[in-house]
C-alpha cells in the first residue's frame, strides 16, 4: 500500500508529504483502535472526538475529494 516516490521536484515533494501524512493518519487510527480510545481533532474552533471508524471514514472521504480535485 505504501508508494515510494523518488524525485526532488516540488510536485513530487508534495506527493511525498501527502503520502507521509496519510500514513501517519492511518497509524494514529490503528493505535486508537488497538487502545480502544478516541481521536481528538480540532474543528470549527473547538476540539471534537472521533471514533477510529469515524476517523477512517473522514480520512477516506477527504482522500477521495483530493483525488477528484487532482483529476480535474
Amino acid at each position: 500500500m505504501h508508494q515510494v516516490i523518488k524525485s526532488n521536484n516540488p510536485e513530487s515533494l508534495v506527493a511525498k508529504a501527502d503520502l507521509a501524512f496519510e500514513d501517519a493518519c492511518r497509524k494514529v487510527i490503528d493505535r486508537a483502535r488497538a487502545s480502544k480510545t478516541e481521536i481528538v481533532i480540532w474543528r470549527d474552533g473547538g476540539m471534537i472526538e472521533l471514533t477510529p471508524d469515524e476517523a477512517t471514514r473522514e480520512l477516506e472521504t477527504n482522500l477521495s475529494k483530493r483525488e477528484s480535485e487532482n483529476t480535474r
